[in-house]
């Protein structure tokens, strides 16, 4: 009776085995898949932002705020306040 229970554990340890090496085939492919397409994506990025001409941008920004105070003043006191609620804390969590 004995041999009969080591062979049972034996053939129940065999397809444990197997599912975790599975398992652990699957988690790695899918790993090296997202790691791929997440260097692929900051590698897009980083071209992008290598094109961009901040110092055009720069003088854009200066030209329409020169031309356009008032709106360029409400546009930044918008953004401010917007900012500020969004990183205001409540009261009540202290």
């Amino acid at each position: 009776m004995e041999e009969t229970n080591t062979s049972s554990s034996e053939s129940a340890e065999s397809p444990t085995g197997n599912r975790f090496e599975r398992a652990k085939e699957f988690v790695g492919d899918k790993y090296s898949a997202a790691s791929d397409a997440m260097r692929d994506r900051y590698n897009t990025v980083r071209e992008k932002v290598e094109d961009v001409d901040f110092g055009a941008i720069t003088d854009q920004v200066r030209s329409y705020v020169r031309s356009n105070p008032g709106k360029a003043l409400l546009i930044s006191v918008g953004a401010g306040f917007l900012i500020g609620l969004l990183l205001r804390r409540d009261g009540g969590e202290d």
